[in-house]
Parts: structure tokens; C-alpha cells; sequence
């Protein structure tokens, strides 16, 4: 199904550091050789390629995924693979090796978030705030942040407890008529594709 033409805000926007040190190090290590290659004045495309390689997988694996939590439910934004999920369908939360958001009675884990801590214990650790679904409690999104399973499931939990309040309270805002939504990401493709184009040729060549 293709992806709704209107954005939900973004609230806050979840990745793990480690992560995206390693896409940094993959991008910087595959775009430099990559461009040595090119200046060697012997270039090899295969090697461009497989270089193109490591700058895709540092983007698309490393850096690109992550977990939106907006107005409306959580995105996942999966390597190929979009979902946008909304509050009123999430049954549960699941902190296993990996974020997963139930809904409908299936799982979709999330790529950005993968468990190596142990999950801390819930009391006396705050939400991040009502989720707002008036104009005078929206703020900016936020900048993206470290985040674990255990953070990242506590806060979608939360959000989930308000939402809960606010459609027992009679907010019309909360229900939005929005159903789960997935769709494939082409950028993400695109750049598999480019460098798998460039290693063939030069085997052809």
C-alpha cells in the first residue's frame, strides 16, 4: 500500500549511536576508496563498486533506519521497508532482540533499535509528555537520540497510556481513521542497485 500523502510531526525520532557510528565509518572507509579508485588512473569497476557497496550498506542498514513516534502512531522506518502504525491499532510492546510493536495480532520489529542491555525497570522513569493532539501542545520535533529496547518500548508504552486517556476522555482528535500502513522505501533500493549495476559491468567489461 503506498504511503499516505500527508506526514504526520515527527515527535521524536529513535537510533542507536552505535549504529550510526558504524554507518559513518562504513560511508567514510567505502566513499574514499571509492574515489581513490577513480584517481588511481587505473580504475577498476568492480572495485568502485563493491566500495559503492559499503556506502549503501552504512546508509541503508546503519544510519537511515529508525523509529518515529508522531502524533498519529509510530513509523518504522525499516532498510527497504516503511511502516506507519497507528495508536489505535498497537496491542503491545515486545523487548526482545529487537523493538517489536505489536498490532493486529502481528509483530513488525523495528531494525534501528536491537537489544544488547538488559531492559531497566520501569518505576520511576517518565514519559516524554502527552502526546497532544491540540495546536498548543505541539513542539518541535526533536533532534534524533541514543535509544534502547528497553528506553524505546517504555516510551511507546507511555504514549500509548495517554492515547488510551485521551479517546476515554472523548478527544475526537485522537481518532484518526488511519489503518497500518506499509509500503517499500525505492531510495533504499536505489542504492543497492546502483553499485550491483556498476559491479557487473565491470565483470562484463
Amino acid at each position: 500500500m503506498s504511503r499516505s500523502t500527508s506526514a504526520p510531526e515527527a515527535l521524536r525520532t529513535l537510533r542507536q549511536r552505535g549504529s550510526i557510528a558504524l554507518g559513518i565509518v562504513a560511508m567514510s572507509l567505502g566513499g574514499l576508496m571509492a574515489v581513490l579508485s577513480v584517481f588511481s588512473g587505473e580504475p577498476s569497476l568492480i572495485l568502485i563498486g563493491l566500495m559503492l557497496m559499503l556506502v549503501a550498506i552504512g546508509w541503508v542498514l546503519f544510519i537511515r533506519p529508525s523509529v518515529v513516534l508522531t502524533i498519529v502512531g509510530v513509523e518504522l522506518e525499516n532498510p527497504f521497508r516503511r511502516t506507519s502504525i497507528p495508536w489505535s491499532h498497537i496491542e503491545d510492546v515486545s523487548p526482545r532482540w529487537n523493538l517489536e510493536i505489536w498490532a493486529g495480532g502481528k509483530a513488525y520489529p523495528a531494525w534501528a533499535v536491537a537489544s544488547h542491555i538488559e531492559r531497566p525497570k520501569r518505576s520511576g522513569v517518565p514519559g516524554y509528555g502527552k502526546i497532544g493532539m491540540d495546536e498548543t501542545t505541539l513542539t518541535a520535533p526533536k533532534p534524533s537520540e541514543g535509544a534502547t529496547v528497553g528506553s524505546a518500548s517504555r516510551m511507546i508504552e507511555t504514549a500509548m497510556a495517554e492515547y488510551a486517556e485521551l479517546v476515554a476522555e472523548g478527544d475526537s482528535a485522537a481518532v484518526t481513521g488511519r489503518e497500518i500502513t506499509r509500503w517499500w522505501d525505492w531510495l533504499d533500493i536505489l542504492c543497492f542497485v546502483v553499485p550491483v549495476l556498476v559491479v557487473l559491468v565491470g565483470i562484463l567489461a
